[in-house]
């Protein structure tokens, strides 16, 4: 007997031990039906740290729906530290109600300029129907939310303006310049429950960017909140962890709170729609850990940025060039000119060996951050837009050196400098770059002629760079437009990323030879001529009558592997040129005839 009361006891105290930071409530519920004008009651925030403290409120009214399926429930605030900070905060939303000591909803909506000690309440029911995944209720046009405010660390200047921009968000809920998170000593600082403090993040580490409100009600493992949406993406993502408030400041427009996420993540918010959002506790959401390393090597200095950001492709992009454009404008410490070397390295699900990586350069003369952050762009939409499969990104590591420097030359001339050239053959060429304000260097090149080639005239190409494989999505206009040309382009995944990686960089001049063309009569000559002496009189005859095509078609098989060579350069590339030359059949004695003069490289 007493071996089951030890056993039993050891239970309950690992029960209570692992409750300790979560105090599940089974609080009684009053529906909006029951209230009335004059009803008092409290409601629940904190006001400094973690402690959690009541205000009276009293019901004003219940306001009627016009375009929403449900009413709200209009209240006051009254008390000594209501009076203090000037009404109803910014990160109060979410903030539980209680009326006659039973929950009725949670603080979430106001009118624009009113009195700030009135507020409306989002009924508990409609918060509890988030679990149910109902469909998203239209706003009130003329209500503003109880803001939960967006509490940005590490970034600031243009990448803040990119992650406002990118993500819509509205410049009053921005408050920049805090810490990135707060740590608590122990695990007794901070409990969970109605009321308490509560941040969403989308960025956690050397940058931060979460949103702070407050709990409505912990429930059977989940968590609401807010009363209103976060960023309304209905299904989401995001990480969720407690927050600590340092201060509420006084505002004429509306107080606001001031705070900072918690270390320790207590789970994922996992719907974010218009009553509210629902946490789900201690079942942890997906994160992608994004380094970035800078170095200014005029400089000689050097940074590292590690940040774990949520895995959401709405806002994948936006999130991690506002990190980069940061990292780089930081580590330089200026807007200007220069030259980047890039490398991105992408592990994840779904990729071609698990892994894709791509270096390139960039050049600029006004803006050379804004400049290197077009291949991360790119690989964004790739990966995240693209139509064939979904991609789970694991990590993503960015390194970055940056010159300021002018390393741009123009591709100025070229010379082929064989006498004759025969199928099998190295063909031999000496290129001009002319590097922006400074004296022309020569290189010598060559590329593979295949044993294969059609007699006759040639073209040699020399192009630099590779120009847009996909236009990159600085016009919102063009969204649309690029996800038709990924589907009408290619038929996978894997071909879409492998023309990509393929590619030529930036300082890379591409060679391409085209052959001689020619025509289908032809073609079908020589074959005659190789298979018989008697050429058959149906062919003859479809020869006679088959005149209806002005152009000549190409007698190349179809799959015939392109003649093209890369080359590496110290250079950002600029210009086309175009040579042409002719391929001899060899004479009948196969005697070498065309030795060059310059090695082979």
């Amino acid at each position: 007997m007493n071996k089951h009361i030890k056993t039993l006891f050891v239970i309950l105290l690992f029960l209570t031990i692992l409750s300790t930071n979560v105090l599940a409530e089974n609080p009684s519920i009053i529906s909006i039906d029951k209230l009335q004008a004059g009803q008092k009651g409290i409601a629940k925030t904190v006001f400094a740290g973690t402690e959690i403290e009541e205000f009276p409120v009293e019901v004003i009214n219940i306001v009627k729906g016009q375009r929403i399926k449900s009413n709200l429930i209009l209240i006051k605030a009254f008390g000594d530290k209501i009076d203090q900070i000037g009404g109803i905060a910014s990160g109060m939303s979410g903030s539980p109600v209680y009326i006659e000591g039973k929950l009725a909803g949670a603080i979430s909506y106001k009118w624009e300029n009113s009195e700030h000690k009135y507020a409306l309440v989002t009924p508990i029911q409609e918060m509890l129907d988030l679990k149910k995944q109902v469909e998203d209720l239209s706003f009130y046009d003329e209500l503003n939310t109880v803001q939960t405010p967006i509490m940005v660390a590490g970034l600031s200047g243009r990448s803040l303006e990119n992650l406002k921009d990118g993500l819509a968000i509205k410049d009053n809920r921005i408050i920049s310049g805090l810490s990135a998170s707060h740590h608590l000593n122990t695990n007794e600082d901070f409990k969970l429950k109605a009321g308490s403090a509560v941040a969403v993040q989308l960025i956690r580490g050397d940058v931060s960017v979460a949103s702070i409100g407050t709990v409505t009600l912990v429930d059977k493992g989940y968590l609401y909140a807010f009363g209103h949406p976060f960023l309304n993406k209905g299904e989401s993502n995001y990480l969720m962890s407690g927050a600590y408030i340092d201060a509420i400041i006084p505002s004429q427009s509306q107080p606001f709170k001031v705070g900072s996420p918690l270390d320790e993540l207590l789970g994922t918010v996992q719907s974010d729609r218009n009553a509210g959002i629902l946490g789900r506790i201690n079942q942890f959401p997906n994160i992608i850990p994004l380094t970035v390393e800078v170095k200014d090597n005029s400089l000689k200095t050097s940074r590292v940025v590690r940040t774990q950001i949520v895995n959401d492709d709405k806002m994948l992009r936006e999130l991690g060039s506002s990190i980069i454009l940061e990292s780089i404008d930081s580590t330089l410490d200026r807007i200007g000119e220069g030259t980047s070397k890039v490398n991105i390295a992408i592990t994840g699900s779904n990729l071609p060996e698990g892994k894709i990586e791509k270096g390139n350069m960039y050049y600029s003369n006004n803006d050379i951050a804004v400049a290197t952050l077009i291949d991360y762009n790119r690989l964004m939409d790739l990966i995240v837009r693209n139509s064939f499969k979904e991609i789970n990104i694991f990590d993503i590591k960015v390194n970055i050196e940056v010159d300021k420097t002018d390393d741009i030359a123009l591709i100025e001339e070229a010379e082929i400098l064989d006498k004759d050239i025969y199928p099998g053959d190295t063909l031999y060429l000496k290129v001009v770059l002319r590097p922006y304000r400074a004296n022309s260097v020569s290189r010598e090149l060559s590329i593979e002629i295949p044993e294969d080639i059609n007699i006759g005239r040639a073209t040699l190409t020399l192009s630099a760079g590779y120009g847009n494989l996909l236009n990159s999505r600085d016009d919102q206009e063009e969204e649309n437009d690029m996800n038709r040309a990924v589907i009408e382009g290619y038929k996978s995944f894997e071909e879409l990323i492998e023309d990509y990686l393929e590619a030529p960089m930036n300082n890379e001049i591409t060679l391409q030879v085209y052959p001689a063309f020619i025509s289908q009569d032809q073609a079908g000559i020589e074959e005659k001529a190789e298979g018989s002496e008697v050429e058959d009189s149906n062919d003859v005859q479809a020869n006679e009558t088959d005149d209806g095509d002005d152009q000549p078609e190409t007698a190349e098989p179809e799959g015939k592997p392109e003649i093209k060579k890369k080359i590496y350069t110290d250079y950002v590339l600029e210009g086309n040129l175009t040579l042409d030359f002719e391929i001899k059949e060899k004479p009948d004695n196969e005697k070498e005839t065309n030795i060059p003069k310059l090695s082979k490289e």
